[in-house]
């Protein structure tokens, strides 16, 4: 799975970077924010200076550009990380990811990029059903604002719970309501975000302007019909994100599979000014167990061919298994003790199985 992963995301011009194990909780709680910091594991060095375990990439990631004062480029990453997780079904305290980051880039374009690339890798593993639920940080906070709601993050967990009992909590205003139990309650495609701008007055076209041109890039990519606007999506786990987020869904598993979004704050606070980025990460944990649900599952390891040499032709059999290397084949070499299949090398080389004269 790694591998097609790997080789999609070279397709699309990605290049692959690794990041360390270990690094400075400081900034990764800078990126991140308390939230998720609270779900690191920690270690302290002899120094004293508290270090984190790797609990995600993606602000390594923006550290690393800025280590290299580079403010443009696809990467992409395929590594294991480590986070303390509550005991629940499909949680994993050591978890492998698979994702990429595009930093730089119009907005609209290389949303719609990193999205179609998800899809693109869930696909070259044999995963064509997976479906991406879109929203805005930006857009709900600009809600919040124009009705005068303080407590945002109250108002974010109304929202994720899709209580209107809390949100009426949050806020006695009806105009409020309404627009925020739009949020809560639409789906469907920009014409949701034509309605909600509808409802909050003046301000909000350009938000209706930009999913409609993002929606006409998927539709070019071909995926336009397995993504949903749904205001409520606001990864709020990670408080770097700031633009459009998404979660991409496999029914039956009943959690995200994975998701991203634009994080162009955090390329600000890390002193990259106005860079824009997005990305995303998926479980490559939870890819393998929705193949298995399937029944399709992946192909197994290729099948080695021994290569079994009589006495006085072992260099013979290691000359013959240079050959089959260089032309692809698996093999390893040994000593021949009566075994049914492989390659037998003596005075001719023969294929046991067969028993015809073998050539690689």
């Amino acid at each position: 799975m790694e591998n097609r992963f790997r080789e999609t995301f070279e397709l699309w011009g990605y290049r692959e970077v690794r990041t360390s194990t270990v690094d400075y909780f400081d900034i990764i709680r800078g990126g991140a924010g308390e939230g998720f910091a609270d779900s690191i594991f920690k270690v302290q060095d002899s120094d004293g200076r508290l270090l984190s375990m790797r609990g995600e990439v993606t602000t390594q990631i923006a550290r690393m550009l800025v280590s290299k004062a580079r403010s443009e480029g696809r990467l992409f990453y395929i590594t294991n990380c480590i986070r303390f997780m509550e005991a629940k079904p499909l949680s994993q305290r050591e978890f492998w990811q698979a994702g990429a980051e595009l930093v730089g880039g119009r907005e609209a374009e290389a949303d719609a990029e990193v999205i179609a690339l998800s899809l693109g890798a869930l696909e070259s593993v044999g995963i064509r059903e997976a479906r991406v639920d879109l929203g805005n940080v930006e857009l709900f906070r600009r809600v919040a604002e124009r009705f005068g709601i303080g407590d945002f993050d109250a108002l974010r967990r109304a929202v994720a719970s899709k209580s209107l009992g809390d949100l009426k909590r949050v806020t006695p205003d009806e105009g409020a309501q309404e627009a925020l139990s739009c949020i809560m309650t639409r789906r469907g495609g920009p014409e949701v975000v034509r309605e909600l701008s509808g409802m909050v007055g003046e301000g909000f076209d350009g938000y209706a302007d930009y999913f409609d041109e993002l929606f006409g890039l998927l539709k070019t990519y071909g995926c336009a019909d397995r993504v949903r606007v749904d205001l409520s999506t606001l990864r709020e786990e990670m408080k770097y994100y700031n633009g459009t987020v998404f979660e991409i869904f496999l029914g039956g598993l009943g959690v995200p599979i994975g998701g991203g979004g634009r994080y162009d704050s955090m390329m600000k606070e890390f002193g990259l000014g106005d860079t824009r980025a997005t990305g995303f990460a998926m479980s490559v944990d939870l890819c393998v167990k929705a193949l298995e649900a399937s029944g399709l599952g992946l192909e197994g390891p290729r099948a080695s061919t021994a290569v079994l040499y009589c006495d006085g032709f072992r260099d013979k059999a290691i000359r013959l298994a240079c050959e089959m290397r260089r032309k692809g084949i698996i093999c390893t070499v040994e000593r021949y003790s009566g075994q049914g299949e492989g390659i037998a090398v003596g005075r001719e080389i023969v294929d046991l199985r067969t028993g015809r004269r073998y050539a690689p």
